[in-house]
């Protein structure tokens, strides 16, 4: 059997030593397990909420390529300090085969409950955790300007390389479809209906699969075909900026202000002549403006429990928001019937009720308050402060206070000789105190009742504030729940997660499914 091993400190929290520290306890493991020496991976003084690391990146493309079949750390937070960030490594790990054991905490995906424990650390979250997000910004300011390519290809072109950068030429047989795409957008087919179009005709996407609405209907930010000023010989560069959510972590894509926009003249590149360029734009525009009104009449867009939880059974796509009552497959509703047919829908309501309902009732379980108080107890007696370091800084001040003592005894005095005395004796009061906090530290008087606090915590789930965090917590707990078309319901079906080994809950469908453009 192949093992690895991650190791890693944060040089704000820890020292050198603890990657010592972390590798004896699991190579003591390994002996218990009777299993070889694993190759080790670590990370020294770097932070677990970045996840450039150079030994982690280097973990999982070992991963990558079957390097290994077993992952050993100390705990879970060595992977990474973001939960998010964690739970997506251990899924993925578990995907290309590969168990992963916590040798200290006692996680072990072999077992059926550890997608329960782990959801439970994310139940808590929004207590303990704190997610760190970066920006980043680089830009090719000069290859813009002189007309270069400064990053992607739009459909509709090639590019080549000319000895200083890469220029763009238009693809002739791509560049009929871009002009079959806005002529059908002017007489007035919306998005979604020309890429079904697209696709009944066996056009490729320009990434070589089926059409999407998405990649033809500019959104807020312009992106899409129908949005995209190059075909009209304007290249706007420096446009947007991809900026990671630190609530997620999952990259978006957000405006930079037009002052840092860069726009070239690309006469050579004109696929859609003004006229055409014009009418496109301009009912662009007249939709945007009904949808912002509808926007401000309803509160913007919401965000939804379940959103990215539910899978369609037929195709393995996303089940989304239709209108404000429904989920429905996006990719029957984005790509037409040629791609998915399935067009049963499901009330917004009954899913939140029938299987928030069925999570509270797993959740309130005996077995699971146990798991929590466990989880609970741990994660606060890793906050222990660490009582060698207080007694290493009261031996410093006592050393310090002794030095200052000695010098007065041998008639060694100066005007700053009681100002120097002073401030010995203040830093060996505080760190008497700091020693004295440290030694009477009780994790467990801070959970008086535990009980009562697991149970509200369950109760309001999905009321917590931040949506986007409930909604990774569930993912913890059930994984992805796939919505299966039977007769005349759909059935949800749970597959491995950590409530029960299998579990199916069936839901009342809506009356059908009609095709609903939203004037896109």
């Amino acid at each position: 059997m192949k093992i690895a091993a991650y190791c890693r400190f944060s040089s704000d929290r820890q020292q050198e030593t603890s990657i010592r520290d972390q590798l004896r306890n699991i190579e003591n493991y390994c002996q218990r397990q009777g299993w070889s020496a694993p190759v080790l991976y670590q990370d020294q003084a770097i932070s677990g909420s970045r996840n450039d690391r150079p030994g982690y990146r280097d973990l999982l493309h070992a991963a990558e390529l079957k390097a290994f079949e077993v992952l050993l750390v100390d705990d879970l937070s060595r992977l990474s300090r973001d939960h998010i960030e964690s739970a997506q490594t251990i899924r993925m790990l578990k995907y290309g085969g590969i168990r992963v054991i916590g040798v200290s905490d006692g996680t072990d995906t072999a077992r059926d409950s550890y997608k329960l424990e782990t959801g439970l650390r994310g139940l808590m979250s929004e207590f303990y955790l704190d997610d760190l997000a970066k920006k980043t910004h680089r830009g090719l300011m000069g290859q813009a300007l002189d007309g270069y390519s400064a990053g992607g290809l739009p459909y509709g072109y090639d590019s080549h390389h000319d000895g200083k950068g890469y220029r763009r030429s238009i693809n002739l047989e791509e560049a009929e479809w871009v002009r079959f795409i806005f002529q059908r957008y002017a007489s007035g087919r919306s998005a979604r209906q020309i890429a079904a179009e697209l696709n009944e005709l066996a056009v490729p996407s320009p990434r070589g699969g089926t059409w999407a609405h998405s990649a033809i209907y500019p959104d807020a930010k312009g992106v899409g075909i129908l949005g995209n000023q190059i075909y009209n010989g304007k290249h706007v560069w420096n446009k947007t900026a991809w900026v990671k959510d630190p609530h997620t972590g999952r990259r978006r894509r957000t405006m930079r202000p037009k002052s840092e926009w860069v726009t070239v003249d690309a006469p050579d590149l004109v696929i859609i002549d003004n006229d055409l360029w014009r009418a496109c734009q301009l009912r662009y525009q007249e939709i945007r403006r009904k949808t912002a009104k509808t926007h401000a009449s309803g509160g913007g867009k919401p965000k939804y429990l379940f959103s990215g939880l539910l899978k369609c059974g037929v195709c393995g796509g996303s089940y989304v928001m239709l209108g404000k009552n429904h989920y429905g497959c996006g990719t029957h509703r984005n790509r037409g019937n040629t791609v998915c047919n399935n067009a049963k829908m499901i009330k917004k309501t009954t899913v939140e009720q029938v299987l928030l309902a069925e999570i509270k009732e797993s959740l309130l379980s005996e077995e699971c308050y146990k798991l929590y108080v466990q989880e609970v107890s741990e994660m606060l007696q890793s906050e222990r402060p660490d009582p060698k370091e207080a007694r290493k800084r009261l031996q410093a001040a006592q050393k310090n206070l002794d030095n200052i003592m000695a010098a007065i005894k041998a008639g060694i005095v100066t005007s700053s000789t009681k100002t120097a005395l002073l401030e010995a004796e203040n830093k060996m009061e505080d760190a008497k105190r700091e020693l004295e906090a440290v030694s009477s530290y009780e994790p467990a008087r801070i959970l008086p009742r535990a009980k009562e606090i697991y149970r509200d915590m369950v109760l309001r789930l999905e009321a917590i504030e931040a949506v986007d965090e409930a909604r990774e917590i569930l993912r913890s707990l059930l994984g992805e729940i796939q919505l299966v078309p039977e007769q005349e319901a759909l059935t949800a079906v749970f597959n491995g997660h950590g409530l029960s080994e299998s579990m199916r809950t069936a839901l009342v469908a809506g009356t059908g499914f009609e095709p609903v453009t939203f004037g896109l």
